[in-house]
């Protein structure tokens, strides 16, 4: 592949991954120019940097596991994996702890175990992890945990 450095094809296969993961043209505002693709030593992806900060890891299923800082990115780029939460639960939510349905004012669109980020009214971000359910049926639950936090 002739002039085209492995970094490159590194960072452009992290970024079709976001999309698919994320929602189209989430790659490249999630992993801009200049981040860093960090491989192990039998070639398997292992994390993304961005000025040091590393922005995510990566699971067995090659997805896209975010950080904290991955997720802030996430929620301030916006996508459709996305739960909101009632205000009055936020500094729980931040703790780590479980939004539960009973306490979700919005949700975007999202299936069961996909990687979503936790929003308050404002589009800030309390927190992220694993959704437990679907978007169609958190809207009809009430007392089950819907995501898995990652802390």
């Amino acid at each position: 592949m002739s002039g085209i450095s492995e970094a490159a094809l590194d960072l452009e296969q992290v970024r079709t991954i976001a999309d698919y993961q994320f929602g189209p043209g989430t790659g490249r505002g999630l992993f801009p120019d200049g981040s860093e693709v960090l491989r192990s030593r039998r070639g398997t992806l292992r994390g993304v940097k961005l000025n040091g900060d590393l922005l995510c890891t990566f699971g067995r299923d090659s997805l896209i596991n975010l950080t904290r800082s991955g997720a802030q990115r996430l929620a301030q780029l916006g996508t459709e994996k996305y739960v909101i939460a009632s205000d009055e639960v936020g500094e729980f939510i931040k703790k780590g702890r479980s939004l539960f349905a009973k306490h979700v004012k919005g949700v975007g669109r999202f299936y069961a175990g996909e990687e979503v980020v936790i929003l308050n009214s404002k589009g800030e971000l309390l927190g992220w992890g694993r959704a437990a359910w679907s978007s169609e049926e958190v809207l009809h639950l009430s007392a089950v945990p819907v995501v898995k936090q990652r802390n």
